[in-house]
């Protein structure tokens, strides 16, 4: 902008100097004058032609039609709330669906399609270190009747960045057990395989963890050299189902805490290592008080076309008449770019439930045990993904079966 005014005043000065010209009676001095005009307005030609080119140049372009396409990766971190915001004032909104066809996903022989869930997210930047966040889910594939579609609030965030060693968020969010929980949100689009494991399963499809909290979240950098290590930290209340003596559904007093720590080494892009502790009351159904603890560790990889997801939870219930169960599971994912459009996978899933007095039936809760599936993801577009799955799984409460599913998942 400064560039053009410069070439403004330099056209305003040149016709000044024209109209003010006054001839010379002496020939040497209209020579002088002569030159200095031709210099004027070869000067005025130069700036023309540079105001042209600054006109055209694709650097004063709109910032908006500048943007290139985001990949599935950049997606995933702003999905997660950890990419900086923008800028002051600015709304910003992604939406993630899909659609399936499922051949007896549940082992009762069906075959259907599905319309997934909508998740809808969205940020507005408050000031230079306070953004507001908001992902909401319609749950189609929840819908009982054509005109109630389940609306969830997933997460509703006021988050403060100060710096790189602390951060808070307040509100509604993903409780930080684990990797995958946090690592993909609702939308398919955003993970690699169709389906999700079975132990990061949200809590209203039958999921055994605490993923949603609502209450305080700090996260940041610990000063550690080459380790590369963060914290978070997280104190609210779960999603708490039953009876505690106070209502019917009681979403407070569940004291749930929670503390992780992960590395992500500088010298090796891609890698991180961490673990996590979290602890709460809940009651899973009427005249149930369970005190409960989650422990898990993962290991993953994400770097140079490979994708190589390790995690194990162990889950502990207690009840106040002495019942005691535990949940021990872990899962494997490992799957490798082909080209810029092909992702194959193959994940396999363990997990066994078992107590004691009262618990002794806690498989009737989780009653998973494994899974073993293979796949593969084709990106057609930037913003579309075709996936194909197969699967053979057992449980507790059925003869083991095999699912297949397609599905198309896309960004909007």
């Amino acid at each position: 902008m400064r560039r053009l005014l410069s070439s403004g005043a330099a056209v305003a000065l040149a016709a000044f100097l024209l109209a003010g010209a006054r001839p010379a009676p002496a020939q040497d001095n209209q020579d002088s004058k002569d030159a200095l005009i031709q210099q004027l307005l070869s000067r005025v030609e130069a700036l023309e032609r540079e105001v042209a080119l600054l006109k055209h140049s694709p650097a004063a372009e709109s910032p908006e039609t500048a943007i290139a396409p985001a990949s599935p990766a950049a997606e995933r971190t702003t999905a997660a709330g950890d990419s900086e915001p923008a800028e002051s004032g600015r709304f910003n909104f992604k939406g993630y669906a899909d659609v399936s066809f499922l051949r007896n996903d549940t082992g009762d022989s069906t075959k259907r399609f599905a319309l997934g869930e909508i998740d809808l997210f969205a940020t507005e930047r408050i000031s230079d270190h306070v953004t507001a966040l908001m992902e909401t889910v319609l749950e189609t594939d929840a819908q009982q009747t054509v005109g109630v579609v389940p609306v969830n609030v997933e997460r509703l965030l006021l988050q403060y960045r100060g710096n790189d060693f602390f951060n808070l968020d307040m509100g509604s969010y993903r409780t930080a057990i684990g990797y995958y929980s946090t690592a993909y949100l609702r939308g398919s689009w955003l993970q690699t395989a169709l389906s999700r494991p079975k132990m990061f399963l949200d809590e209203d499809d039958g999921g055994p963890l605490p993923l949603h909290n609502t209450g305080l979240s700090a996260n940041g950098g610990i000063p550690s050299g080459g380790l590369g290590l963060h914290y978070i930290v997280e104190v609210g209340s779960s999603r708490n189902y039953g009876d505690n003596g106070r209502t019917a559904i009681n979403f407070s007093q569940n004291e749930a805490l929670n503390v992780a720590v992960y590395a992500r080494p500088p010298s090796i892009p891609g890698l991180e290592a961490g673990f996590s502790g979290y602890r709460d009351s809940f009651s899973p159904e009427q005249g149930a008080f369970l005190n409960r603890s989650v422990w898990t560790a993962h290991v993953v990889y994400q770097a140079n076309r490979i994708e190589f997801l390790n995690e194990g939870v162990l889950t502990n219930f207690r009840d106040r008449s002495g019942g005691h169960a535990s949940v021990p599971a872990f899962y494997s994912q490992l799957a490798y770019g082909i080209g810029r459009n092909w992702r194959p996978y193959f994940r396999y899933e363990y997990m066994n439930s078992n107590g004691t007095g009262s618990e002794s039936v806690a498989h009737r809760y989780i009653p998973w045990r494994t899974v073993t599936l293979g796949g593969v993801r084709y990106d057609i577009t930037d913003s579309v993904a075709l996936k194909f799955e197969l699967g053979r799984e057992t449980n507790w409460l059925v003869s083991p079966w095999i699912r297949a599913a397609a599905q198309v998942a896309f960004t909007f």
